[in-house]
């Protein structure tokens, strides 16, 4: 993790700022082009060990308020990991962590790879159902929901 505030832009102070004072710091970025928009956080894996969060889809609020439950119980060194299913997170529904691809780092996770001064570092992907209780790879998922949540460690259905 970084260490030198040493020419930093205010936002990049502001990261390693939260990090400091809370465990993480949450990034949002707006979808464009057809793509959804998706929030992840900077810190956890530094923090707690906790691997770095990753979710599509979601308004910055809930997921702010996913990635603080998550932040408080890894404090308490619960960890959210690849292939894990859990409930509580979300109200009415399970949700599913899904390992991301270190390819995909580059493409999704730009501050934590400014953060962390590389790639070496674990991130999984919140994912959640449809109100079926249909996952996003699963058939009979209706099409608008799957492209709102791509899963990034799953690239064929």
């Amino acid at each position: 993790m970084r260490t030198s505030s040493e020419g930093m832009t205010p936002a990049e102070l502001k990261v390693l700022s939260d990090i400091d004072e809370t465990g993480v710091h949450v990034v949002h970025v707006e979808g464009e082009d057809g793509k959804p928009g998706f929030s992840y956080t900077v810190g956890l894996w530094y923090s707690f060990e906790q691997p770095e969060v990753i979710v599509f889809g979601l308004p910055e609020q809930v997921a702010e308020e996913l990635f603080d439950a998550i932040a408080d119980e890894a404090s308490e060194d619960k960890k959210f990991r690849d292939g894990e299913r859990h409930e509580g997170l979300l109200v009415s529904y399970p949700v599913r962590f899904v390992a991301v691809p270190k390819v995909d780092h580059t493409l999704f996770l730009g501050q934590a790879q400014w953060a962390y001064e590389g790639d070496d570092f674990p991130c999984v992907q919140l994912v959640w159902p449809d109100k079926q209780g249909r996952w996003p790879w699963e058939p009979g998922v209706r099409q608008g929901f799957a492209e709102s949540q791509p899963v990034l460690g799953r690239k064929s259905s």
